[in-house]
């Protein structure tokens, strides 16, 4: 199942599902916020364990009930980060702007009045050895856009910007799924193919070296019987195995020394 993160809006009555992630943080959700927003989420986040590390359950409870354990955005925060980022996304990964207008345009025509957009990535920090380690990490990547420095962008991939871009649309947002740009994204999303890794075989590079230094001995022996004995079908037939035997060393060798070498071909 993994670890999932979701973009949601918090309403009067309910929570309205907009995006979900399974085993990352996308970076459009993380250009939604700013350094501040992160700062107060995790000391929050502080808070809560330290309470319930006390056992004042009393204290533990209220402070839930007014400080659900989820990055609270503004219409008005998400306005001013997300015009800020996509100057940075403009200048740095041009092609991810179609896809990031739309996210952010559909997100605002959600909002209603007293609407809260919230980001839940408490399950996020199982991958983390502690919260201040998480909690850096995501600075480090808010960091990397505020001084304009791309190199140092870690969770944005642009091969596939659904799930490093929006998220899955959820079932509360089947309407964003028709979006042209998603549905662009969605098809050329690259599922990434882990190669077992491959390891030296001393039995088949002992081999390949042998026929390799056996074939111009086959050639020689070849080359003297034509000479005495013309060409024959005999010859014809040692001179083409001869010739397998040294694309076959040759092939068997390269394979191994590139395996060696930590190559794939």
């Amino acid at each position: 199942m993994g670890y999932r993160s979701y973009l949601y809006l918090r309403k009067n009555n309910r929570n309205l599902y907009i995006f979900e992630a399974n085993n990352s943080l996308p970076f459009f959700w993380i250009a939604l916020i700013n350094k501040t927003i992160l700062k107060k989420y995790f000391q929050d986040w502080q808070k809560t364990l330290a309470d319930q590390e006390a056992r004042n359950q009393q204290k533990f409870e209220q402070f839930s009930e007014y400080n659900p354990n989820s990055i609270t955005i503004s219409e008005q925060a998400l306005n001013i980060n997300s015009s800020k980022n996509r100057i940075f996304l403009k200048k740095h990964f041009p092609e991810t702007l179609p896809l990031f207008d739309d996210f952010i345009t559909y997100i605002k025509t959600q909002f209603e009045t007293d609407d809260k957009l919230e980001i839940d990535i408490t399950q996020l920090s199982a991958f983390y050895n502690s919260l201040n380690n998480f909690y850096h990490v995501l600075e480090n990547e808010l960091n990397a856009i505020e001084t304009d420095n791309p190199a140092d962008i870690n969770f944005l991939v642009t091969e596939d910007l659904i799930g490093q871009g929006t998220g899955f649309v959820m079932s509360d947002n089947k309407e964003f799924s028709s979006f042209p740009s998603y549905q662009k994204e969605l098809k050329n999303r690259k599922t990434a193919v882990i190669v077992e890794e491959q390891k030296l075989n001393k039995k088949s590079l002992v081999i390949a070296v042998i026929l390799f230094l056996l074939c111009p001995v086959f050639s020689i022996i070849a080359y003297k019987m034509y000479k005495d004995e013309g060409l024959t079908g005999m010859i014809a037939l040692i001179g083409i195995l001869n010739l397998g035997f040294y694309c076959f060393s040759i092939w068997s060798l390269k394979k191994e020394l590139n395996t060696f070498l930590g190559k794939r071909t």
